[in-house]
């Protein structure tokens, strides 16, 4: 989808979807927030928007904000939590704002512990510095960074900063079709070192067609360990018109990463969106659905297995980390290897707990069939 020039455009699905994935996140992140000892919390969006599309559908500024409202009651006295919206454009903020304004008129105002702040600028100059004015480094931060086009547009010192915080999580999104056109390109490259927080991506140019995206992907994630994260998760969404987008998660808790998961999966095929993994070229796109497509994560999952044996609860985080799907999703895979004889567990049962070691089966090589003996 090109860039739009209008205050408001039409909503795409892969929107639509992304939208769910961040309510649904943020029906598990805001409780684990407020339940906490934190005195204050942020979620921010660098890119935010006018709040609204052409058919009156919220924008993700306003999607985060009714889940917000919805629970206003789980805030105890003496906790805030702060709502940090950047937008370039004039007319986009001021649509904004009354699109904020309406979505706290129908909750019956604005609740004093909660603050709404409207900063005009670009997130790669506005952000840092306002949240650093805006809330206690420790506290917990969530920001949505949807840049059009490539990560280019989003330096890596704002997930650095955001790693720096121990509840610091970052959701990138992007057109991946981008991500590899500016590989290819000179004028590109000082914003991609900027993006990548090094020029190891340019090493892209070189690689086959088929594996620059991944090539390009596995960049990025490195980069954001690099800049402090310990868990990194991506897929793709492509929508039935083809439009494709790209979705990065960061965090430093592996519950952050596991309720993002859960969030992913929650989108279905009623909003005609599709999605792979762009680490793996040869994965056919799937719905993430009740009954998933398992092939893929079980080809990795016996691959990992060639390694050598493992526990069970290491396969399941390597499902969670290394993969689109859940770990839960690796338990269902493991139990059918096990009922099928390919792989054995350390106490011979059929359903794998997390402590059981697994490993693959090594079978006897079937031997020729017994030539018959001569007549004569």
């Amino acid at each position: 989808m090109a860039t739009p020039k209008d205050t408001v455009w039409p909503l795409d699905p892969h929107t639509q979807a992304k939208h769910l994935i961040i309510s649904e996140y943020l029906k598990a992140w805001y409780p684990i927030c407020a339940g906490g000892q934190f005195k204050e919390f942020t979620y921010a969006e660098g890119f935010a928007g006018p709040g609204v599309y052409v058919g009156e559908e919220p924008g993700s500024p306003v999607v985060a904000l009714d889940v917000f409202l919805r629970r206003r009651e789980l805030l105890r006295p003496g906790q805030h939590l702060n709502v940090l919206l950047i937008e370039e454009r004039g007319d986009r903020l001021e649509e904004l704002r009354r699109q904020v304004d309406r979505k706290f008129d129908e909750y019956g105002g604005r609740p004093s512990q909660l603050t709404v702040t409207f900063r005009k600028g670009e997130c790669t100059t506005a952000l840092l510095p306002t949240l650093q004015k805006l809330t206690p480094r420790r506290s917990p931060f969530f920001a949505v960074l949807d840049g059009w086009g490539g990560p280019d547009a989003i330096p890596l010192d704002i997930a650095r900063s955001a790693a720096n915080r121990p509840g610091g999580e970052v959701l990138v999104t992007f057109q991946p079709q981008h991500l590899v056109r500016f590989a290819t390109t000179e004028n590109g490259a000082q914003a991609g070192d900027r993006c990548f927080g090094s020029d190891d991506w340019r090493a892209a140019v070189d690689q086959p067609k088929k594996m620059k995206k991944k090539f390009l992907v596995d960049c990025y994630r490195n980069s954001l360990f690099k800049a402090g994260f310990r868990y990194a998760a991506s897929f793709e969404m492509r929508d039935e018109k083809k439009n494709e987008l790209h979705l990065v998660f960061a965090s430093n808790h592996l519950k952050g990463l596991t309720k993002m998961k859960e969030a992913m999966w929650k989108v279905d095929k009623q909003h005609g969106v599709r999605f792979r993994d762009p680490r793996d070229p040869d994965q056919l796109e799937f719905y993430f659905e009740e009954k998933p497509e398992l092939s893929p994560l079980r080809r990795a999952l016996l691959n990992k297995l060639e390694e050598g044996p493992g526990e069970v609860s290491e396969l399941r985080e390597f499902a969670l980390c290394e993969t689109v799907y859940r770990d839960v999703h690796a338990g269902m895979v493991l139990k059918d290897l096990l009922k099928v004889g390919t792989i054995e567990s350390s106490t011979g049962k059929r359903v794998p707990r997390k402590q059981d070691r697994v490993w693959l089966t090594k079978k006897e090589p079937t031997p020729p069939p017994l030539s018959p003996e001569p007549l004569f």
